[in-house]
This record gives structure tokens, sequence and C-alpha cells, in this order.
């Protein structure tokens, strides 16, 4: 261990908003337990199972769920979330109080929260972890950009610091969503629970991964299991429920599974030649890590998965396609026109000395 390093209580909070936001947050609490530190959960719903079923060790408190209510159509969605924001705002200020007790009772030092914005203290270092400083608008909603991003900064000022996983230069995979000339951040790298394996032969000509709010999530998993039926190549689906078993099931040439664990995901992924899947950034970041190829399938009516989706096939990484008119065989005969992500790239030798800097 490194000299001066000193022992203290981290306080990890995650948005239960999909899995993506605890997956990501995986690295960040092993590099916290390698250096002897203390660290205590708190979140709700999936997120908190995924980060339980990682850390069964660990300490953990249930936060207020924001429980948000998704649109069953396709368009519409970030209305639906801006009409929701006085029962978000409830949860925050619910999750802010449980904090504060907290830190009390535990004696927290350090608290981190990943996109809970009533995770803070003014009594301790409270870093947000988040890469959206500005928040995409739909074209027919541009009028509302300038209230929802004043909105989303007065949540952010009440934080210490902010940590944006993403890198700064070249490598930058975030763009517009997190650059912004107001807010003062700090670039810690890519966050992913994935590292390379040598040696790993391919079992899977695609994946299908599947993530993401309902009821989109369930209608992402039946148009894909349809035409992976249809597919003559070997195929397993990953349903992302992390309530389910981890048991891979197999009939013919595909195989199906409700949960893979990081150590078994990322077996999967390096056996898998593509991946189908959503343009959320957690997901991106594990394909970036690994240097795999994807056709990116946004949730409908989420901004900030559109444009990650479009910026990366502007850029020749991925193929972009729309859920609605999704077709697995066209798709297929688009994807080799793209390079997809080039593991070098992406290796993170920032975010430990980010944590480091803590621990002094």
């Amino acid at each position: 261990m490194e000299e001066n390093i000193k022992h203290k209580k981290f306080l990890i909070c995650v948005l239960n908003w999909g899995i993506g936001h605890a997956s990501r947050m995986i690295p960040v609490i092993q590099l916290l337990r390698r250096y002897g530190q203390t660290v205590y959960l708190a979140s709700d719903g999936d997120a908190l199972a995924l980060l339980r079923r990682e850390f069964p060790d660990i300490e953990y408190c249930v936060l207020p769920a924001y429980d948000p209510v998704y649109q069953s159509g396709e368009s519409g969605m970030l209305p639906k979330m801006i009409s929701q924001i006085p029962k978000f705002s409830k949860a925050i200020r619910q999750e802010h109080v449980i904090v504060e007790r907290l830190i009390r009772e535990k004696r927290i030092d350090i608290v981190i929260s990943d996109n809970r914005y009533g995770c803070y203290s003014h009594r301790v270092k409270s870093i947000l972890i988040t890469h959206q400083l500005t928040i995409q608008m739909p074209d027919m909603l541009d009028f509302l950009g300038a209230f929802v991003n004043y909105y989303n900064r007065q949540q952010i000022k009440n934080f210490y610091r902010v940590w944006v996983p993403d890198f700064k230069d070249g490598r930058n995979l975030t763009g517009a969503l997190s650059a912004s000339g107001s807010i003062d951040r700090r670039y810690i790298g890519q966050l992913s629970r994935m590292h390379e394996l040598p040696g790993v032969e391919q079992r899977y000509d695609i994946m299908a991964l599947i993530s993401g709010p309902e009821p989109q999530r369930s209608k992402f998993e039946d148009i894909l299991r349809a035409q992976l039926q249809e597919y003559t190549g070997t195929s397993l689906l990953v349903r992302g429920k992390p309530d389910g078993t981890s048991e891979i099931r197999t009939e013919g040439r595909h195989s199906e599974v409700d949960y893979l664990g990081s150590d078994q995901l990322n077996l999967a992924l390096q056996q898998t030649g593509l991946v189908v899947c959503r343009s959320g950034y957690s997901t991106i970041m594990d394909l970036a890590r690994l240097g795999k190829s994807a056709i990116f399938v946004p949730t409908p009516g989420q901004t900030e998965q559109v444009y990650l989706a479009r910026e990366l096939e502007k850029r020749g990484i991925a193929l972009y396609r729309e859920q609605r008119d999704f077709h697995l065989g066209r798709a297929l005969g688009k994807v080799k026109l793209y390079s997809g992500f080039k593991s070098a790239n992406y290796e993170n030798d920032v975010l430990e000395t980010a944590i480091l800097k803590l621990l002094k």
C-alpha cells in the first residue's frame, strides 16, 4: 500500500435508473477496497440488487425510489420525465435526509454519488459522478433546454466536486453531454468493470444485451428473441434481470440467461463477435474497454442514448438503428462498414490517481 494513505469511510450512492449506474461503480468500489477503505452502499431496486450480488459483505441502506413512469409508446419520454420532476424532487429531499443521518451514524468521511442529487452533505466531501452536464433535448422541446439545464446545474452545485466518467482527450465518448462552460469538473476516465482475458475463443456470433426501463426493455427483448430464433448463427440473449438465474439455457444455436455477474459477462462478451444492445453510456464504456463491435438500438425517447448512438455512427465506430423498424438481417449487412472499438485506446489510467488524492 502506498505511503500516506489514510483510512476513510465512504458512502457510495447509486441511482436506480437501469443497472448501468451500478455496474460502472463496481471498479470504483473495488479500488477503494483494494486500498483498505471502508465502504457503505446506498441505492434501491435493481441497482442495489446488482451491487449486493457483487459485494455481499458490504453494509447497505435502501434509499427512496425515484420510481419513474415511462411512456409505452416511442415518443414523449422527455415530457413525461419533466412532468415527474415534483416526484423526483421529493425523493431527492428524502434521500438527502437519509444521507445526513448515515454520515452521523457511520461517521462517513466522503460521499460519492452516481447521479443521485440528494446524496451530498456540506459537512463532508461529496462527489457527484455524472456524464450528463448538458442534457440533450429533442428538437420539438429545444425551448425547454435552458430551464432543464439550469435546474440540473443548480442540483450539481451542492457537490464539492464533479467527476466525469470519460477522458478529456481524443478518447472522449460523451461529447456535448459532458461539455459545460459553467461547471468545474474532473475527467476520471471511462469506468468499466470489464478487462481483457487472453486466449478466449469465440462461442457466440451475436450477443443481445438487454437493459433499460420497462416497458421498452421487454419490447426490445421480444424483438430480439424473435429475430434471433430465425438467425442461423450462434447467439446469446442476456435479459439483464438481476433477480433471475445465471444459468445459461440453450436450445439449438440460441442461448438465453436472465443475468450474468461481472466475471461471467466479461467472459461472455469476449466469446462474442458482435453485440446488439442499448446505447446506454455504461454499456458503451464496457464495449470500448473490450474493443467490441456493436449495433446500438437506443431506448425510444431517451435523448442521451440517441445522441450517443448517432455520434458513434458518425465516427464510424458502430451502427445505429431505431427499435421501431429494427431488422437484424439488414443491420448485419451494414455492420461491417464500422470499425468497432479499439480496446487499447480505452485503458483507464486516471481513476486511481483521482482516488488516491482523496486518501491523502
